[in-house]
């Protein structure tokens, strides 16, 4: 559960135009964008052909995170406002705080897949209000990490604040055609009952309970609208090491098949590594800022799809794959200052030279 900041909010509930929104809208496309390059990260350091369970969860979480950052700019191009991508600022820096967040103890970063990863900070990006207890396999029951006292508003209250304020005003909706759709893109990378061209209040609803519920889970249980387990719930079939199955009695428990992360075939990288711990000249930098050049482009490309020619989508979300080969070259190179350890990706923003 990712508590916001509670002057975001204020903020928020002041706006009084429809160009207004375009800001908060901006911060949510980061938020929903900040938490792909640490999940990107473990599922890299998965060794090829190995942990095909926990591989196979994260990567549908990561697929549904592309889908909400999707949805978010969608809905700032159906207010008239430009996602951008590429400016500086939009990749946050790792580890630290996520975008809008205010838990100053939820410092994420760029780490190898591990059980302690998941739990203690994938499952808490991901915790919603008030999680579930299911039983295990081994007749326990499931435990979270302990939410953060204090009052704050979640990211679930921001996006029903938004939707409030849409209500709120006269808005004048865009095109469909200007907006990031299967019918604009020609593709179908996610579901098209999860993705669909966002022109009246009511679409911006289904929209907004799209990123919510396939999130956190709906209110009392731990699966969204489409009957799949939210993503907190997907990353404790990780943790606990079994699948979530609902049975006759007594409903939801993690009893399915197994699901085990072997530690041991995870590539031990660098945690948090930056471009410039490598030494100029050294194959480990000239790999990572080949990898980070590579993310790069992906960004920059978003840009273009989101600004006119959502017909690029295809070869942007291609560009994804020369990233996965890119990273298990960083992986499998060991770092020069700890050859014990392999060179870590950084996923950093690069400034692009205008010619």
């Amino acid at each position: 559960m990712l508590r916001v900041k509670q002057n975001l909010l204020q903020r928020l509930r002041q706006v009084r135009t429809q160009a207004d929104l375009h800001e908060f809208l901006l911060a949510a496309i980061q938020l929903e964008h900040s938490t792909i390059p640490p999940y990107l990260t473990a599922l890299y350091s998965l060794k090829p052909g190995t942990n095909p369970a926990a591989a196979k969860i994260i990567t549908s979480i990561v697929r549904e995170e592309m889908l909400h950052m999707t949805i978010a700019a969608n809905l700032l191009v159906a207010l008239g406002g430009k996602p951008t991508f590429s400016a500086p600022g939009f990749v946050p820096g790792y580890p630290g705080p996520l975008p809008m967040q205010v838990d100053d103890d939820l410092q994420v970063g760029l780490k190898p897949c591990s059980q302690a990863l998941i739990y203690d900070t994938f499952m808490r990006i991901e915790q919603p209000q008030e999680p579930l207890a299911l039983p295990l396999k081994n007749g326990g029951t499931s435990h979270y990490p302990a939410a953060p006292p204090g009052p704050y508003p979640t990211i679930g209250d921001f996006y029903e604040t938004l939707l409030g304020k849409l209500e709120s005003m006269p808005i004048t909706w865009g095109p469909a055609s200007a907006q990031v759709t299967p019918e604009t893109t020609g593709s179908a990378w996610f579901r098209k009952t999860d993705w669909f061209p966002i022109t009246s209040l009511e679409d911006a609803k289904r929209a907004v309970n799209v990123i919510v519920s396939e999130g956190e889970g709906a209110a009392r249980s731990p699966v969204d609208e489409d009957g799949d387990p939210a993503h907190f719930y997907r990353f404790g079939e990780i943790y606990y090491g079994a699948l979530l199955v609902q049975g006759p009695a007594p409903g939801w428990s993690y009893t399915g098949a197994d699901v085990k992360l072997d530690e041991g075939q995870v590539f031990p990288m660098t945690p948090n590594a930056r471009a410039s711990m490598y030494p100029a000249g050294t194959r480990a930098r000239q790999l990572v800022d080949e990898f980070n050049q590579a993310y790069m482009q992906i960004l920059l490309g978003l840009d273009t799809v989101f600004r006119g020619q959502p017909q690029r989508l295809n070869t942007v979300l291609g560009l994804m794959y020369q990233l996965r080969i890119l990273a298990y070259e960083v992986l499998t190179q060991p770092d020069p200052n700890n050859p014990a350890q392999s060179t870590g990706l950084t996923f950093e923003y690069v400034p692009q030279v205008v010619s």
